[in-house]
C-alpha cells in the first residue's frame, strides 16, 4: 500500500470512528438492541405551582446519560371540596453510569389535572411534604 493509501485509510477510518460517535438513534444496549428506559430512582426537593405549571427541583445520580421526567396521575381524582388530584413525577433513564449527583427543574402543564372548570384542585405529589394548590379560572 502507498503512503498517500495509508493516509486515505487512516483518515476515513477516523472520519467514520467520529461519525459513529455523532449518531442521532435510540441508545442500545450490548447485544446492539434499543436501550429500555427503565424507571429510575430520584428526590423531590422542591415543589410549587406557577400559574398553569408545576414547577418541581429533582436531584438524581447520573451525569453523563439522558434522563426524562413525565407527570402523571398516581390515582383517580378524589371528589373531595376542593377536588385532590395525586400526582408523582416519573423519571426514566436507559441507563448512567456516571455517579455525579444532578439537581435539575422539571416542569409540566397542570391544566389536564383540574378537577373543575374553574377554581382549585389540590395537588398531592409523590415525595414532597404538603398539598400544593392549584388555583385557575
Amino acid at each position: 500500500m502507498s503512503p498517500s493509501s495509508s493516509f486515505l485509510l487512516a483518515t476515513f477510518m477516523a472520519a467514520a470512528a467520529v461519525l459513529e460517535g455523532c449518531s442521532t438513534t435510540q441508545p442500545t444496549n450490548e447485544l446492539g438492541a434499543e436501550a429500555v428506559w427503565a424507571e429510575a430512582p430520584f428526590e423531590v426537593l422542591s415543589a410549587e405551582v406557577q400559574g398553569d405549571t408545576l414547577v418541581t427541583v429533582v436531584r438524581y445520580g447520573g451525569g453523563c446519560g439522558e434522563h426524562r421526567f413525565e407527570l402523571e396521575a398516581h390515582g383517580p381524582l378524589m371528589k373531595s371540596l376542593p377536588p385532590k388530584q395525586p400526582l408523582r413525577w416519573v423519571h426514566r433513564s436507559p441507563g448512567d453510569p456516571c455517579r455525579a449527583l444532578i439537581s435539575d427543574t422539571v416542569r409540566a402543564d397542570l391544566s389536564p389535572f383540574r378537577g373543575t372548570p374553574h377554581g382549585t384542585t389540590v395537588l398531592q405529589l409523590e415525595g414532597h411534604d404538603g398539598n400544593l394548590n392549584y388555583t385557575y379560572r
